[in-house]
């Protein structure tokens, strides 16, 4: 198994590091953004209140682009030109195909938030406090990556092209980062719920509470994050295990 897993691990790799306009999306746009934001600021890009806040809005929008990008519409790219399922009969188990592609999708997200945290040091000195929150975050997404995954694995599930897919999704990312902007508290009734079904409020949730940001750590947040993870993950193994092989474009 393992040894399959590291063939079918090159190949992704390879596969991600073709495709050069996923970094376009994940690293490059919050980078420009982050750099308006620094000029039109005069050199204070997170102002002065809530910079923790901030920050965890840019790591949540790159974790999510990451996997939906690379991870799930590289699947649904693969089910659609019956890559997945020739795939599926040389490896022999579906599955293996799912987690080699997880693993590369974790490790380039992850260099691509050391990208970002890189840059947001260079442009923005007094962000040198930040750094022990950073290499944080860095740990906490080997847990989170696999989580929003779960929450996303929803995507494989429908009987829709590639095209379709990237038009739903650009409208749940946006839906998503504006609901963390809302003014509601994170151990609130409407927190708790959009802590269960909006990703982006997850994430918020679980750096906060992984982190120690904001007083959030509590036994009840814990409970709520272990619970979430617990279910998303279940969800991933049903979905990794009831996705289509067949393309829905083509009979071959």
């Amino acid at each position: 198994m393992w040894r399959k897993l590291k063939i079918l691990g090159k190949f992704e790799l390879q596969q991600t590091w073709d495709d050069k306009t996923i970094l376009f999306y994940t690293l490059l746009c919050p980078a420009v953004f982050f750099l308006i934001m620094d000029i039109s600021s005069k050199g204070h890009p997170f102002g002065l209140h809530n910079v923790a806040s901030q920050l965890l809005g840019y790591w949540a929008y790159i974790i999510l682009v990451g996997v939906l990008n690379g991870f799930q519409f590289g699947l649904i790219g693969m089910r659609e030109s019956n890559f997945l399922k020739m795939f599926t009969i040389i490896a022999g188990d579906k599955r293996l195909i799912f987690y080699s592609n997880l693993l590369v999708q974790i490790i380039f997200i992850q260099l691509e938030m050391l990208l970002f945290d890189a840059i947001v040091l260079l442009l923005n000195p007094a962000s040198l406090a930040l750094i022990p929150m950073m290499v944080g975050g860095f740990l906490l997404n080997f847990v989170l990556i696999p989580v929003v995954a779960g929450f996303t694995n929803f995507v494989l599930l429908l009987p829709i092209k590639v095209n379709l897919a990237s038009l739903l999704m650009t409208g749940y990312i946006l839906l998503g980062m504006a609901i963390i902007n809302l003014p509601y508290q994170l151990n609130s009734l409407l927190g708790m719920t959009l802590t269960v079904i909006n990703p982006c409020s997850y994430m918020v949730q679980f750096y906060s509470t992984g982190l120690s940001l904001m007083g959030q750590f509590t036994l009840a947040n814990v409970e709520l994050l272990s619970l979430v993870a617990v279910l998303y993950l279940m969800f991933s193994i049903y979905s990794i295990h009831h996705m289509k092989l067949q393309s829905y474009t083509s009979r071959y």
